[in-house]
């Protein structure tokens, strides 16, 4: 959570300091909301906190407004909030290393494309964690029987791009008996991180999914290919890779297998044999592994 203190107005730095520090060491996100509370979230909860760093109810914590927001924004983009175009139509702002910020607020809307907020009425700070063996035994199994693909699942917030990080390093450092070529599909800024740079792996950040995971495959010769909270888009994109051999790991967002499968791209994908491999995650970051039959 300390990482967070630059880029926040002062007030709001000092109560974030005074955070218990068992709750600052697993924290996933700060939720910033104009004229209402501030909430962290840690170990699945999400909790509010007054001045003090000391957790009460939510009626009573402590609250930021609109020009706090503003003074937010201006300090995650270095005071160049222009710079960011491309991101900021998506709603989110990189900053420090893999951490995201998500925005919400009045939409600015040209020819059906948002191209900035005319108001911010909420900032989500997620926190980057990197946990370099969580992966483990998912890469065990995704390379047990010959490289194979795998579909990673959970809500929002449970560490889908914590445990796709993880799979990265193990893959491309030679933790599984041999190194393999792994290639990171990276738009928001989130999955290349500086742990990874020691094994082989590449990474194209910045560029929309859908076209990145056409050249990478194109141009990088991955065995395989990393990508996180895939969409409909993404999912053509990937059927038209299919042939290469490249075995995919990427994530989505669901809460049970019956509920992965009831989204039809998804379903499409699983049942072309994109993903032999399902992975659930859990909010206390356990996961189970199951083959597609």
């Amino acid at each position: 959570m300390l990482r967070l203190l630059p880029y926040l107005p002062q007030r709001l730095g000092f109560a974030v300091a005074k955070l218990p520090k068992e709750v600052c060491a697993v924290a996933t996100e700060l939720r910033l909301r104009a004229g209402g509370p501030v909430s962290v979230t840690a170990s699945g909860k999400n909790r509010c906190f007054n001045s003090h760093g000391r957790f009460c109810p939510v009626g009573q914590g402590l609250c930021c407004d609109e020009d706090e927001l503003k003074e937010c924004l201006t300090l995650l983009s270095r005071a160049s909030l222009y710079s960011f175009g491309d991101s900021i139509k998506q709603g989110f702002l990189p900053f420090a290393d893999g951490c995201r910020a998500g925005v919400c607020g009045e939409g600015i809307v040209r020819d059906g494309v948002l191209t900035g907020f005319s108001r911010v009425y909420g900032i989500s700070l997620r926190l980057k964690r990197f946990i370099g063996d969580f992966g483990f035994e998912a890469a065990r199994r995704i390379t047990e029987k010959g490289l194979r693909g795998a579909l990673i699942y959970s809500p929002p917030n449970c560490g889908k791009t914590t445990l796709l990080k993880s799979i990265a390093l193990l893959l491309g450092n030679g933790s599984m008996g041999r190194a393999y070529k792994v290639a990171i599909a990276d738009e928001r800024g989130e999955l290349f991180v500086p742990e990874l740079r020691g094994g082989l792996i590449d990474a194209l950040c910045g560029v929309k999914k859908s076209n990145a995971i056409e050249l990478l495959c194109r141009s990088m010769s991955p065995e395989v290919l990393i990508c996180d909270e895939l969409s409909a888009e993404d999912g053509a994109a990937l059927g038209q890779v299919l042939g290469m051999g490249v075995s995919v790991v990427a994530s989505v967002h669901a809460d049970t297998a019956e509920g992965l499968r009831r989204r039809p791209f998804v379903a499409a994908l699983i049942e072309k044999g994109v993903f032999p491999l399902l992975i659930g995650l859990n909010a206390d970051f356990t996961y189970k592994t199951e083959e597609c039959i």
